[in-house]
């Protein structure tokens, strides 16, 4: 059965990566899974947006780790998405493990990149802990160091590595970061790769996929394989056409 990650909570309804997003993703009981991405505050707090700067989601303008959580919490991250959404906060990581505790698991994507965000994976893994979250959390990165940094200070938080294309050396790396999952594009999901990672016990996913037609074709080749969309609402729909079919 296909698990369903909601890509920044439900942002095709909602604005991305807000607890607005988020709600809409855990009041639907087939959504299994939530996408959210962390950067820091200039104070140092993890805190939920998908951009490194402020300008295309928020009224803010320039880097996110430029602010304070104080100052980015005076920022209109819902307004540029609707009107009715005027208002929302870039929340933190401790209000999303709040908010979805016991509920749903959380595919974290660590926004670092090279020596931005020092410290980050030690702040994020802090915070799970605080809040007792080490089986709900799936840390992951497309920078594949800072997937070593974290499985060097808690082996116990799985991690996935992601990626745009298809990898070389695939177990190699996995080896080599002690990541126990694999998130790539669409487009470059092959049946051996599906076996390969079926046969060596890891997780695989891939990303991001909202077009209807694909999102059938993906569900029918590989039924296993997690998908992460903008659009939960889409593969429940035609979860519900082939219950029916059936």
């Amino acid at each position: 059965m296909t698990t369903i990650v909601a890509h920044r909570g439900c942002s095709g309804d909602a604005p991305e990566n807000t607890i607005a997003a988020f709600k809409l993703a855990l009041a639907q009981p087939e959504i299994s899974n939530i996408e959210l991405d962390v950067h820091l505050s200039k104070d140092g707090v993890p805190v939920v947006i998908h951009d490194h700067t402020l300008d295309r989601t928020t009224n803010g303008k320039g880097p996110v780790q430029a602010y304070t959580l104080e100052e980015l919490r005076k920022l209109d991250a819902g307004g540029w998405f609707a009107a009715e959404f005027t208002g929302e906060q870039i929340p933190t990581l401790e209000e999303v493990l709040e908010l979805v505790k016991g509920r749903c698991r959380l595919h974290v994507e660590l926004k670092t990149m090279g020596n931005e965000y020092v410290g980050l994976e030690a702040k994020v893994i802090d915070c799970i802990h605080r809040h007792g979250m080490q089986e709900e959390v799936v840390l992951s990165s497309f920078d594949h160091d800072s997937m070593v940094r974290a499985n060097e200070i808690d082996p116990a938080i799985r991690t996935a590595l992601i990626f745009l294309g298809k990898p070389t050396l695939l177990m190699d790396q996995l080896r080599y970061t002690g990541a126990t999952g694999v998130s790539i594009h669409y487009a470059f999901v092959t049946q051996e790769l599906v076996k390969e990672m079926a046969w060596q016990d890891i997780d695989l996913g891939v990303w991001t996929v909202d077009e209807p037609e694909i999102l059938a074709r993906i569900m029918e080749q590989y039924p296993d394989v997690r998908i992460t969309t903008n659009y939960p609402d889409r593969i429940i729909r035609i979860m519900g056409e082939k219950s029916v079919k059936a």
